[in-house]
């Protein structure tokens, strides 16, 4: 039931509709969790150790000497910066598993049941032996959560694994890089920060849609609309991708978006573009083609709109941007890990921190092993395997490898690619003919 994000209460209502007694009580229900959580904490711990060795490897045989590549990401159970627990995880980059995670909380019920006391005698005999046991490991606000944990992990990484991770990825969207480099895990060893490029793709699109929302008459046919804020976040995804070992091209071929939009049919501006007949730049596919005499394009962009978006195009590609970006590196496995996690430890139900540390502990068993490692969980608590269940395991895992790599293939990429546009034209074209029709005090 655990597997299935499912407490006390989801099992109780099971048995009851499959005709059967109540299961267990409270109290025995959380002997079971416990049993439960030092079995996934000591079976993880191994995944884990084990994937760190394997990284450290197989950075050596890259010519990694001093330290290893980690990319790291904060999740939180609660959106917004009121939740009380909070996840974040360090996986490595070649091999993509999971190194380290912690989970913080704010919150324990058993702090919370003796707040009432404090202060009598019952409560300082209480409080002596519950600090070790106290799940709250987190004062301060929320947003600090992830810096606090990227912190932990750094520090203890050379006593885990013996190893210093040199590289950070992050987003950007916290201040955890500068949180590891002020805390100097590794006392005068530079640690050095990298961007995830889906993330700075998604700048782009996030600054020029808040171009739309504060520029009257922005947006609209011809303008900036839904479709060509996508186009122009993915030519500029694309231009740091294809360019992730030379800072100077990526900048060419940022520009070269903006060149492209504002060609005309006596101002063509497409030397910049890609050559060849797979360019994305039908200039260039007609010249390819031999086709360019019949060539027409399309109506440039506006003068006021390119006015608005140059100086967005100016900061997303400045230096010191483009230069964290080399490598093309991205927090991918990070967010699917964040997701594995909340599928266990819902968030839509209440829960302590031993749930989620089991959901932590049991998410990265199947991030890094695969369904089978749960059967060493099993063995564990004294569970013997019986044949449906190997059986089970190692087909579920055979059947979600091969999904992923059909996943990776050009065909399924340029398929979601496809219909995310073709939503997206949807979209603004019954937003054109309805209005808007949903929006913060659009009613007054």
């Amino acid at each position: 039931m655990r597997l299935l994000g499912v407490g006390l209460n989801g099992l109780m209502k099971f048995c009851a509709f499959m005709d059967l007694p109540r299961p267990i009580f409270q109290s025995f229900y959380d002997r079971i969790v416990n049993s439960i959580s030092i079995a996934t904490q000591a079976v993880s711990a191994v995944s884990k150790k084990k994937a760190a060795l394997e990284e450290k490897r197989i950075s050596l045989e890259n010519g990694m000497e001093d330290g290893i590549i980690v990319s790291g990401d904060g999740s939180w159970r609660k959106r917004g910066f009121s939740s009380l627990f909070g996840i974040t995880s360090l996986i490595g980059w070649y091999t993509k598993k999971v190194i380290d995670v912690v989970v913080k909380s704010k919150y324990c019920k058993a702090c919370q049941h003796w707040e009432a006391k404090e202060g009598t005698a019952e409560y300082w005999e209480w409080k002596s032996t519950h600090d070790d046991e106290c799940q709250a490991n987190h004062s301060g606000s929320t947003g600090k959560m992830e810096v606090d944990s990227a912190v932990e992990m750094f520090q203890r990484s050379e006593e885990l694994y013996g190893i210093k991770y040199k590289y950070y990825i992050g987003d950007g969207d916290s201040k955890t890089f500068l949180g590891i480099s002020n805390s100097d895990p590794y006392n005068g060893f530079e640690i050095k920060q990298k961007e995830c490029i889906d993330h700075v793709q998604k700048r782009m699109g996030t600054r020029l849609r808040e171009i739309v929302k504060k520029q009257k008459g922005s947006s609209g046919r011809g303008k900036l609309t839904g479709k060509l804020i996508d186009e122009l976040s993915t030519y500029y995804g694309l231009a740091i991708r294809r360019n992730s070992d030379d800072v100077e091209k990526m900048r060419k071929d940022i520009w070269a978006t903006i060149k492209h939009k504002i060609s005309t049919d006596s101002k063509p501006q497409h030397d910049d573009c890609p050559k060849g007949a797979e360019s994305w730049c039908s200039w260039q596919r007609a010249v390819a083609s031999g086709n360019i005499s019949e060539y027409r394009h399309k109506p440039p962009l506006p003068k006021e709109v390119l006015e608005a978006i140059t100086p967005v195009y100016e900061n997303l590609s400045r230096d010191d941007l483009l230069q964290r970006c080399l490598g093309g590196f991205t927090q991918n496995n990070n967010e699917s890990f964040n997701k594995s996690v909340w599928a266990i430890a819902s968030k839509c139900q209440s829960g302590g921190k031993k749930i989620i540390d089991i959901a932590a502990d049991i998410s990265v068993l199947l991030f890094n092993d695969g369904l089978r490692s749960l059967m060493k969980v099993l063995e564990t608590l004294g569970v013997t395997i019986g044949p449906n269940c190997f059986n089970f395991c190692v087909e579920t895992d055979a059947a979600r490898i091969e999904q992923a790599e059909r996943s990776l293939t050009d065909a399924a990429k340029e398929a979601r690619r496809a219909s995310t546009s073709s939503r997206k034209v949807a979209g603004d074209r019954d937003l054109l003919l309805e209005g808007q029709l949903y929006g913060a005090g659009i009613a007054d």
